[in-house]
């Protein structure tokens, strides 16, 4: 194997964010990191790479740990007995330490270095990370198993600490297949065990598992068996593992290597990874290591090659996880966000503090929960204690904005400081407070979730918190805000926190003001991913809030919708496409090739998918428009013009046929927006509703529904596209859903149709036959036909529509026998029989709207569509309204309708069949011989008729009626599908029998042979069987006889299925009885017949027993004999002991089981059509209704004449073109208002029938258990509380009452709490009653005094008062002194993180030989600009750096003075030292120069004054008034100052600082400069110096530090400042003047710069 080696180049330091890809320790001038593979001991032997996972090799190759290159011995004098015992592989038991085994520096023992590494000569020499260890490949990843805590396997990896986070990220996504978060979680506290209240643990663990599963969120924490990170882990174990949901929740757990206890069971020798790994935790942990958490899904393990060092993982984790903050969410091209993070603080210790302190700093919310404990609650005290004062400022342009301002009383300042000290004892007190200050100067960053009583402590609280800090934090931003909603699916939060009444009606009224079309065009992108995503209750909360689909719904959208286009995948750059598995993609795929679509599904597509699932006689527009038939996919889609890929010319003016504009303007306009003037959907709802039943979204379909017009059409075409789906799927459970979302848009159908015929009848049959625009010209009636919706057929509606078909012009009053008598009896049709329209008021209003119709005639006549369906427009003479004809009709008329009517025309064809079958019978039984008669003729003439008359229905088309100039759209639109319908009906298979039986016998007839007479007289007989069974179709138009008929039907499928397990068992014990009775029979057809007679006919108690027992001489055994036929032949000997035991067995099977088996499938049947005996029946009685109204009105053989008539109309209308169509009463054309007058009289019924139908949910039995079952846990839960309340209390030897536990909320009754309001604002009136009282007693009376106790009082009062405000002032001066600020752990503007540095260490003359500070400069300063050195000395040797730089002198090469102010600094190796002492940072980083950089700071003051020009007066002294800005950076207000330039002088820069930052651009007034200049020229004269030294700053690091002159320039008549406008500057966010005071939060060591003004004019502060 040859050697491998990778040369890297060496590692850069620490960049800011932007230039950071990778985390680096570059603590040291000379380290140098390659990453080497080479042979070594451990891979001699290795099982080759080919044979391991994808996972295996990625791992090995990319991953590395970290291992010590030099032993450098420990001295032992450093509490070695605390340190745990070391556990080598291979070296003696586990946990015993060899008692000679010498501890390197990193802290593991000698024996686990390569004997080929180097020693240190000393114990005393230094030893960094950086340049003693080295970058290996890693040995320990795979999975791990924790014994006894179940089988779950969870993944985890040793990394290198300075690992690169594109690694981490491929690994965590590609090789451990994780998906991306919506949220990202990072939770810190205590790293030790504590204990929090039951409850409030139990609201913990339920909140922060919801948040995590509704939102899809990551959480990391530390990993370990111990403290928060414990908690985290139960509640994983407690509430995660065990919920139904199907997403798993993801605990990444990032830990220290070095202080994993048991690690050594994680590594494998062959650097394989183990898998899984057996881990277990012990009883007793040992000191400085830690158990891995049972519970974490994931472990990222942090090694920097030391062992037993707290801390290593801290940066690492910083750093992963702004790596996740900067990937997208995958809701949506345009719609997604990046990951938003939340810090979730849990108790904790200082560690705690810092880390929620940089949070903040980061710009990062944090939640943190009171009542657990130490850092958290003294976080929430000051949270709840402190004051968001909102600041009047000006921005840059002159217009006044708002910003909170975070307030301390010096009370609490004071309080603060006590529970940090009792928490965390006096060790770094000023850091530790100034934290907990500083980390609350963002109050929109902090959200404190309070666990109380009555409170909001409950599970949806706490995940409420955390989502509610990330909308805090984008409060400005309601798109995002929206986004974020999006991706966590928290539709509560959208509704309580965005959608609110006032944001609502700002967002209208700035876009009716602005016309932005920005907002409508981000509203359209959520949306579209709302709908990808299916976020049903997100698609109606936009609708309800500004979404208008009309506008959002283009041809573009759409086909993204059908294609999924709009999910974009960050990490292949790549669009993800419609999921390959769906049976959508699948249906659609194949009709796309089938198209020779190549790349994209189209509309039309869509369409003849849609024309497959409901039938050919629904025709979707997408396949008759041709601006969608013909619509360029590619170009939508992919921006790809058809011009530039070469199409033929025809294909060039897709788009302008699609945008009704010019190719060229089309082409330019639709690459840059999808938008259209004219909406490409006129009904945007149904395309949308039809893309949502297609991929079975039935909650986002019945959204659409509910919000579009045609319900009932549109629920039919849902139920029946549905009902083929399930058809079409070999999927139980999909075909399972498919039906019942098919069923329950069948019920919303028949529930909106049955409000509508409540409501009013007339209208309700109207939907019935209305043609359908925008659901292919079909009708609901027709929809439910061809679904085969039965139940939707037999309601009443239906029915009653089909009782006055059927009756066509006859009143309903007529009775059966009246009909009959009139059949037989002609004249008495005009006395006794009673037509529809004999009331004359009908007549009168039928009248009156003739004249209105005529009028509308001319505009329905270019309203026809793409039909042949006989329409019935709406004209008087063709009216489908029978009851408003006039009743005056004539005798013609009267002949007319009796005989054109449906059930007429039922009685003379039953009669004419009934005649035909008595003719048949009759020829049949006399007169057929060879002579052919008359009869025989009128027969074969009369069967003629039937042929010809089941021709026509072939070839008819939807309700008959039709002329040959109607248009193309039909039921069955081409031949193949009308004879696919025709064969379908069983009555039509039976009169093709029928009629093909005939003929054989008919041609048999004719041939001149005796044989073929009689052949002819069978084959005639068994046809007229068949003709007597199709006269049963007759009987179902009988209510009881037509189910009757069904039942018959699925018996004889249920028969045929169990002929097939029947004839197994007669075939084989035929066989078998047979071989023994007459065994080496000869092969012949009489053989088949012999031996299926022998097991059939047994069935029917057909013993044979006779044969069986046959003996002679009345049987021979001689085979000469019985095969002539002269005796039978004789069974064997045995058969007649073996035949009947085995015949025995065959009956008992047949005749008892499987006999009894297909009584009870007939049982079955019967039963099933018995519950379901109405529906059928009247399912049936359509399809007759159907056939006799679209038969003519002959019967045969008289109908030949009936067809001959239409033939001739055909050819009339072949030649003239201009036929008019006959009228439908089942299907009718209403005018454009008629129509839409009818639609919304339809949505407004069913819409009221949902709203009815919410409210019934709501008040039904199982919503009120739930709402009884939450009141109760409530209940309970309050009780819980207050028992804790009183142990509490009680435990401390007090009364229950007198003294609750901190921050305790006790909630009080309702009636309880108002008499205690109402009492406490008496006590209040009262008060202030008696103190005016008082004063006025004081001012009249010199010698009247307070009483002694309230004296008393306010004197302790303003003593704490006093002693508060000294507390708070020395904490400013010892704050400065300890260069606090310079030692906060983030550095600004970047990741890293300063070496800690403890208050008592900070001075360079107390040793601290651990100290390690990190190298950092900033990328801008390393390009060296015009105000940084353009020398480098910190990547220098210390021998190279002496000379290049001048220091404690002026310097004259780059004209800088490196003096310092507070007089000579120490300069060691070459490098200043900061002389406020140690930062835990070298290097330059955001300052430009070695050593010191001055600067200057003005404070520009005046006294603040009231309306009336007083000075306002405080405690007896003045309120000062300062100029301040606020800075872009850190969010902090400051002094307006600025680094002075090279050359330049501090007054100089003072006032140019000052106009710069705080002025602008003076003031509106022109003519006013001049004076004002003047003025502030004065002013800045008369400045007087505060203070002049070293700033507090968090830019100073050890080499480099900032040194100021601070100048007051003070204004006491405020004449000079007053005209001035402060505007912000270019470099500032926002200036103000600010009220001086010690809770202000200013911005380096500004505050105690405004101390010293405050003292110098003795003003309050």
């Amino acid at each position: 194997m040859d050697k491998k080696v990778t040369k890297v180049s060496p590692a850069d330091p620490m960049d800011t964010i932007e230039n950071m890809e990778s985390p680096s320790h570059g603590k040291s001038l000379i380290s140098l990191h390659y990453n080497e593979e080479a042979v070594d001991a451990e891979n001699v032997g290795a099982a080759p790479v080919e044979t391991m996972t994808y996972q295996q090799r990625w791992i090995r190759d990319n991953i590395k740990m970290r291992v010590c290159t030099k032993f450098v011995e420990k001295p032992t004098n450093v509490n070695s007995d605390l340190l745990p015992p070391v556990r080598v592989p291979g070296k003696g038991l586990p946990g015993i330490q060899s008692e000679a085994e010498p501890i390197c520096r990193c802290g593991y023992p000698r024996s686990t270095h390569g004997q080929s590494l180097s020693s240190g000569t000393s114990g005393m020499e230094d030893w960094k990370v950086d340049t003693h260890t080295k970058a290996t490949r890693t040995n320990a990843f795979g999975t791990v198993e924790f014994l006894g805590f179940g089988e779950n396997e969870r993944n985890y990896v040793r990394v290198d600490v300075d690992t690169k986070m594109k690694d981490m990220m491929e690994l965590m996504m590609d090789v451990w297949g994780l998906e991306k978060p919506n949220l990202l979680i990072s939770v810190t506290g205590g790293a030790k065990n504590f204990t929090m209240k039951q409850k409030l643990k139990e609201e913990f663990r339920r909140g922060l598992m919801k948040v995590a599963r509704s939102t899809g969120a990551w959480i990391i924490t530390g990993g370990t068996n111990a403290g928060v990170m414990k908690h985290v882990g139960e509640a994983v174990r407690d509430y995660g593992l065990v919920s139904a949901s199907t997403n798993p929740i993801i605990v990444i757990g990032v830990a220290t290597w070095g202080c994993i206890q048991n690690k050594e069971d994680l590594t494998d020798s062959e650097c394989r990874g183990k898998w899984p790994a057996s881990y277990r935790l012990g009883k007793k942990q040992r000191p400085k290591e830690s158990f891995l958490d049972p519970n974490h899904t994931h472990f990222v393990l942090v090694d920097n090659g030391t062992q037993h060092q707290f801390g290593v993982e801290i940066p690492f984790r910083a750093w992963m996880e702004n790596s996740i903050a900067n990937m997208k969410t995958n809701t949506g091209k345009n719609a997604s966000v990046y990951v938003p993070v939340v810090l979730l603080v849990l108790e904790g210790g200082p560690g705690t503090l810092e880390t929620a302190h940089q949070a903040v700093a980061n710009n990062t919310p944090i939640v943190i929960v009171q009542g657990s404990g130490r850092a958290a609650d003294i976080l929430a005290y000051a949270y709840q204690n402190s004051i968001g004062e909102e600041i009047g400022a000006t921005d840059q342009e002159g217009k006044t904005k708002k910003i909170t301002q975070t307030i301390f009383d010096a009370s609490v300042e004071a309080e603060i400081r006590n529970q940090v000290e009792e928490n965390f004892g006096k060790k770094n007190l000023v850091r530790h407070c100034e934290m907990v200050k500083e980390t609350l100067k963002n109050r929109d960053l902090v959200t404190v979730f309070e666990f109380s009583i009555g409170g909001r402590g409950s599970s949806k609280d706490i995940d409420r918190a955390i989502l509610q800090a990330l909308l805090r934090a984008n409060k400005d931003q309601i798109f995002d805000q929206l986004k974020l909603a999006l991706a966590w699916n928290r539709i509560d939060i959208a509704k309580s926190e965005i959608f609110t009444d006032d944001r609502f009606i700002q967002y209208k009224e700035g876009v009716n003001r602005h016309r932005n079309k920005d907002v409508p065009s981000m509203l359209f992108e959520i949306m579209q991913s709302a709908l990808i995503l299916n976020r049903v209750t997100f698609v109606e909360l936009l609708m309800d809030n500004g979404v208008n689909l009309k506008d959002f719904l283009t041809k573009k959208r759409l086909l993204k919708l059908y294609n999924h286009r709009d999910l974009y995948d960050s990490s292949s750059n790549m669009m993800q496409e419609i999921n390959k598995n769906t049976q959508l993609y699948q249906l659609l795929d194949k009709i796309r090739r089938k198209n020779g679509n190549e790349k994209y599904i189209s509309l039309v597509d869509v369409g003849c998918l849609i024309q497959d699932l409901i039938g050919d006689f629904y025709t979707p527009w997408y396949l008759l428009d041709p601006k969608v038939r013909d619509l360029d996919v590619e170009y939508l889609l992919d921006g790809v013009s058809a011009k530039c890929m070469g199409m033929p010319g025809i294909k060039k003016g897709i788009l302008s046929m699609a945008t009704g504009q010019k190719q060229e303007t089309v082409e330019n306009e639709l690459l840059t927006s999808d938008e259209y003037q004219v909406p490409d959907f006129d009904n945007p709802f149904q395309e949308l509703f039809l893309w949502a039943v297609l991929l079975n979204r039935q909650e986002m379909a019945k959204i659409l529904w509910k919000g579009g017009k045609d319900a009932t059409a549109a629920a039919l075409v849902a139920s029946g596209m549905l009902n083929s789906l399930s058809r079409q799927t070999d999927d139980t459970e999909l075909a399972k859903k498919l039906k019942e979302n098919s069923q329950e848009f069948s019920n919303l159908a028949i529930a909106v149709l049955n409000e509508c015929y409540d409501v009013e009848e007339k209208k309700a049959q109207n939907l019935l036959i209305r043609e359908l625009e925008h659901w292919g010209a079909a009708t609901c009636v027709l929809l439910a036909v061809e679904s085969n919706n039965k139940k939707f057929i037999s309601q009443t509606a239906c029915q009653t529509l089909l009782n006055n078909v059927w009756m066509g012009h006859l009143s309903l009053d007529n009775q059966l026998l009246q009909l009959l008598l009139c059949v037989f009896i002609p004249p008495l049709i005009f006395p006794v029989i009673k037509f529809k329209g004999d009331s004359d008021q009908d007549g009168i209003e039928n009248l009156q709207e003739k004249g209105v119709l005529r009028d509308k005639k001319r505009k329905l006549e270019k309203q026809k569509t793409l039909s042949s369906i006989p329409v019935k427009e709406e004209k008087e003479d063709l009216q489908v309204d029978y009851e408003s004809k006039p009743s005056n009709l004539s005798f013609w008329k009267k002949l007319y309708y009796f005989y054109t009517a449906p059930v007429i025309i039922f009685a003379h064809n039953v009669l004419s069949y009934v005649i035909f079958l008595g003719l048949y019978s009759y020829i049949l039984l006399v007169k057929f011989n060879k002579d052919v008669s008359n009869e025989e003729i009128i027969l074969i003439i009369w069967v003629f008729s039937i042929f010809a008359e089941e021709v026509r229905q072939v070839t008819d088309r939807t309700f008959s009626n039709w002329t040959p100039c109607s248009m193309q759209s039909s039921s069955t639109k081409n031949f193949n599908t009308k004879l696919h319908s025709y064969i379908t009906d069983p009555w039509n298979i039976v009169d093709v029998a029928t009629i093909f039986i005939f003929v054989m016998g008919i041609v048999l007839r004719f041939l001149r042979f005796d044989s073929t007479l009689e052949a002819a007289r069978c084959v005639m007989a068994l046809n007229l069987v068949i003709f007597f069974f199709r006269i049963l179709h007759i009987f179902s138009v009988h209510k009881q006889l037509g189910p009757k008929l069904v039942m018959i039907g699925r018996m004889l499928k249920d028969l045929l299925y169990f002929i097939i397990i029947l004839m197994v068992f007669v075939v084989s014990y035929s066989i078998a009885a047979y071989s023994v009775m007459y065994p080496n029979s000869e092969l012949s057809i009489v053989l088949v017949y012999n031996v299926m007679r022998l097991g059939y006919w047994n069935l029917y108690g057909e013993l044979f027993l006779e044969d069986i027992e046959r003996e002679e001489p009345d049987c021979s055994f001689d085979d000469s004999v019985y095969s002539n036929g002269s005796l039978p032949r004789c069974p064997s000997a045995v058969s007649r002991y073996a035949v009947p035991i085995l015949m025995g067995f065959y009956v008992l099977f047949c005749n008892i089981l499987l006999l009894n088996l297909l009584i009870a499938m007939f049982s079955n049947t019967y039963q099933i059509v018995q519950e379901n005996t109405d529906q059928y029946w009247c399912f049936q009685r359509y399809r007759l209704i159907y056939e006799y109204y679209t038969r003519p009105t002959l019967a045969p053989p008289l109908i030949l004449i009936s067809h001959m008539a239409l033939f001739i109309r055909w050819i009339f209308g072949k030649c003239s073109f201009c036929l008019s169509s006959q009228p439908s009463d089942l299907i009718k054309r209403f005018s454009s208002d008629k129509a839409r007058e009818l639609v919304q009289w339809e949505n407004m019924i069913a819409d009221a029938f949902m709203n009815r139908l919410e409210l019934e949910e709501k008040k039904n039995i199982e919503n009120r258990v739930i709402n009884t079952q939450e009141s109760i846990h409530e209940l309970f839960f309050k009780l819980d509380e207050l028992q804790d309340l009183q142990a509490t209390s009680g435990s401390s030897g007090q009364a229950p009452i007198s003294k609750a536990p901190v921050n305790q909320v006790v909630r009080m009754p309702p009636q309880m709490d108002k008499r205690l309001l109402a009492l406490e604002e008496q006590m209040q009136q009262s008060t202030v009653a008696l103190n005016w009282i008082m004063k006025i007693l004081q001012e009249q009376e010199k010698n009247t005094r307070v009483a002694p106790m309230l004296e008393d009082k306010r004197e302790n009062e303003k003593q704490k008062k006093e002693k508060d405000k000294a507390l708070v002032k020395n904490t400013v001066e010892e704050r400065k002194r300890l260069n606090y600020k310079a030692r906060l752990p983030c550095y600004p503007q970047s990741l890293i993180n300063r070496f800690p540095v403890p208050d008592h260490k900070v001075s360079w003359e107390i040793p601290f030989p651990e100290y390690d500070p990190v190298i950092y400069e900033a990328p801008e300063v390393k390009e060296h600009p015009y105000w940084a050195d353009t020398i480098d000395l910190i990547f220098m040797k210390p021998e190279e750096r002496i000379g290049k730089i001048k220091f404690n002198e002026y310097d004259d090469l780059n004209k800088v003075n490196r003096k310092s102010y507070v007089g000579t600094y120490q300069v060691q190796d070459g490098l200043p030292l900061n002389p406020t002492g140690r930062t835990g940072l070298i290097g330059r980083g955001l300052l430009g120069r070695y050593g010191p950089n001055h600067c200057g700071d003005p404070i520009v003051t005046r006294w603040k004054r009231d309306d009336i020009g007083n000075v306002v007066m405080k405690e007896g002294k003045k309120v000062l008034e300062f100029v301040a800005i606020f800075r872009k950076d850190n969010k902090l207000w400051s002094i307006p100052g600025g680094m002075c330039e090279p050359g330049q002088k501090v007054s100089q820069c003072l006032k140019a600082e000052f106009t710069e930052e705080a002025l602008g651009s003076l003031v509106e007034d022109s003519n006013m400069e001049e004076k004002i200049k003047s003025d502030l020229k004065i002013m800045m004269e008369e400045g007087e110096e505060i203070y002049k030294g070293i700033c507090d700053d968090p830019r100073n690091t050890d080499n480099s530090w900032l040194e100021t002159v601070v100048f007051n320039y003070h204004d006491d008549t405020g004449k000079v400042l007053h005209p001035f406008l402060l505007r912000a500057g270019e470099t500032v966010e926002a200036a103000s003047w600010l009220e001086v005071s010690s809770s202000l939060m200013l911005h380096s060591s500004h505050l105690y710069y405004v101390q010293l003004v405050a003292e110098k004019l003795n003003a309050f502060f």
